[in-house]
């Protein structure tokens, strides 16, 4: 099994760097912190004209035609400039809504006039579940994954109130856990759990491309930052610290390689594969993140400077279809914690 990307595939990840360059910089997406809607419907029917939304989905079903390996190269790099939007569940919904025939809705999703937010059911205590919906503002669906259930409602059926979220480009709302007989596609037939490992395999991409991102950012800080007449890389403490940030970012991107093909191989253990990069990953992530703030400084505190972005997004992105003790237990063969 070949883990290198493919000539056409480095050309996929060159073409969505250059988009996401050109039209997700942080700075200016910092003017959308605590905004509702982060993404401006211009932008986000652009990402849908570029066939984002449908790149690992069959032709025949309305995609691009490529593989999960491809959508992940994709997540990989949102999570590399940790480009905020409802992709996640856009990309599953569009998917999900064309296996069951759902034509209508899979072609409005795919369009990009229809962004779709992601609704998980999150308990604060003994009797206390909620719905957890990340990307609400401007959604037309949210999209409502548990583990034996997928099913696609319309966001303004919900009840919702905006809650605090750590990362001000991903707004989140909570409302009761809604009545899923009222879905607009019940996707009945629709396989959960293939769903919920394919949307994995897409966050543990995100993950690795915020630890890669992050490495990146430290050695470029590395090079051009100077004390004592020597750029500060040179010191040892530094370059070991760069070190072994690109080493985690390396094991998290060869890791969710791993489970894309595995999963879309279909191999026996695909999901052991699936839940490691999810693990390996977000370990990754966070400890790279952090490890940034502290490479830059003085200014990597700054709320001026990009570093936090990627703290705050390793956090919320941790927590996305299933948290750390989860995907563990998953890892580990174990009944998942409730």
């Amino acid at each position: 099994m070949d883990l290198l990307p493919t000539p056409e595939q480095d050309e996929i990840v060159a073409t969505v760097r250059s988009q996401l360059h050109g039209d997700f910089d942080l700075h200016s997406l910092a003017a959308a912190d605590g905004s509702p809607v982060v993404v401006p419907d211009e932008l986000w029917r652009r990402c849908a004209e570029l066939g984002w939304f449908g790149l690992g989905l069959e032709e025949s079903l309305g995609g691009v035609g490529y593989t999960l390996a491809e959508e992940a190269l994709l997540f990989a790099e949102l999570g590399a400039h940790a480009t905020p939007g409802p992709f996640l569940a856009t990309v599953l919904a569009a998917r999900v809504a064309a296996l069951r025939g759902a034509d209508d809705v899979a072609a409005a999703v795919l369009s990009g006039t229809a962004p779709v937010a992601l609704g998980e059911v999150e308990a604060a205590g003994p009797g206390d579940a909620h719905l957890r919906i990340t990307d609400l503002g401007g959604a037309r669906y949210v999209l409502v994954v548990t583990d034996d259930r997928i099913a696609l409602i319309g966001a303004d059926t919900l009840d919702a109130t905006d809650d605090a979220s750590i990362d001000l480009l991903v707004p989140i709302a909570t409302a009761p856990i809604p009545d899923l007989s009222e879905a607009v596609a019940e996707l009945t037939g629709v396989d959960a759990a293939a769903t919920r490992h394919r949307g994995t395999v897409l966050v543990a991409a995100q993950l690795a491309g915020i630890a890669t991102g992050t490495a990146e950012q430290s050695v470029a800080y590395a090079v051009d930052r100077e004390q004592f007449g020597v750029p500060i890389g040179s010191f040892q403490a530094v370059k070991h610290r760069c070190a072994d940030m690109a080493v985690r970012a390396e094991a998290a991107t060869s890791q969710y390689r791993l489970a894309a093909l595995a999963l879309a191989d279909a191999r026996a253990d695909a999901p052991f594969q699936v839940a490691a990069a999810r693990v390996v990953a977000a370990d990754a992530a966070v400890t790279n993140a952090h490890t940034n703030v502290f490479n830059h400084g003085g200014i990597g505190f700054t709320w001026e400077h990009t570093a936090h972005r990627y703290v705050t997004r390793a956090q919320v992105l941790s927590r996305t279809l299933g948290d750390r003790r989860r995907h563990l237990s998953d890892l580990l063969g174990e009944p998942s914690p409730t």
